[in-house]
């Protein structure tokens, strides 16, 4: 496959729905061999490296641009994968609708998911290594804090907040596109969306946000930021309850 048809490969990952959405256990099926395809490529790299065909080094390993999209799509992938296996688990019987890597004008969402309440939520998934994130109001800006020798490190996470209004945006357009993923109807489709980042692997809530920009949302404590729309910051541990209606939601 030459880097060309790679790239065109990678980019069937996003959804137009030109044709149909994969959704649930199709989306989990084609995600997974894409994931099983992107592994082979990174091993036969690994392996070509091993060998002394490449330099052995992070900088030679990513050298062709179909190694480079293939780490980064695989991180991608991966995360889609973790996260979808474990919603089917958890509401496969209750009639959940799960469309991943769905591509609008406006940036793409990682999933949009559809409650059989009809709540609808647009997730983006991300991770930042093994750090905390904290929302600093006075600052309008995210923060991440990592470990290191002799106390923490302090990082903005400038990206987080764009990567939120692109969320917004993409959902907007969903809505304005009168797109049937977000509902059949008029009354549907003027419904909230509910927006979040859920972060996923070592990535975490700082816990020691401060207690104002912590709301309760479904049968769990998140993150809740306002900017130019509300967002909620999710720990992947904490997504299904966070879309489990309870009582109080």
């Amino acid at each position: 496959m030459s880097d060309t048809d790679f790239i065109k490969w990678i980019a069937s990952l996003r959804q137009t729905g030109e044709k149909e959405y994969l959704q649930n256990e199709n989306a989990l099926k084609d995600l997974k061999e894409k994931q099983t395809k992107l592994n082979d490529i990174l091993m036969i790299s690994g392996g070509l490296a091993a060998a002394g065909m490449l330099v052995s080094s992070p900088a030679a390993l990513v050298a062709s641009a179909s190694t480079y999209f293939a780490l980064e799509a695989s991180i991608t992938v991966d995360r889609l994968v973790a996260v979808i296996e474990m919603l089917l688990t958890a509401f496969s019987g209750e009639g959940i609708t799960i469309t991943p890597c769905v591509k609008t004008d406006e940036g793409l969402i990682d999933l949009l998911v559809r409650m059989p309440d009809r709540r609808t939520f647009a997730f983006m998934l991300r991770s930042k290594g093994d750090s905390l994130v904290k929302w600093r109001g006075d600052r309008q800006e995210f923060y991440v804090s990592t470990r290191k020798k002799g106390g923490k490190k302090n990082n903005k996470w400038a990206d987080l907040l764009k990567l939120s209004q692109r969320l917004n945006a993409a959902t907007l357009l969903l809505k304005k596109q009168k797109n049937m993923l977000v509902g059949s109807s008029n009354t549907e489709r003027n419904k909230i969306t509910v927006k979040a980042i859920v972060l996923t692997s070592k990535t975490r809530v700082d816990p020691n946000n401060d207690e104002s920009v912590f709301v309760n949302f479904g049968d769990c404590k998140v993150l809740r930021v306002k900017t130019e729309s509300v967002l909620h910051i999710v720990n992947q541990s904490d997504l299904i309850n966070f879309l489990t209606l309870t009582e109080k939601s």
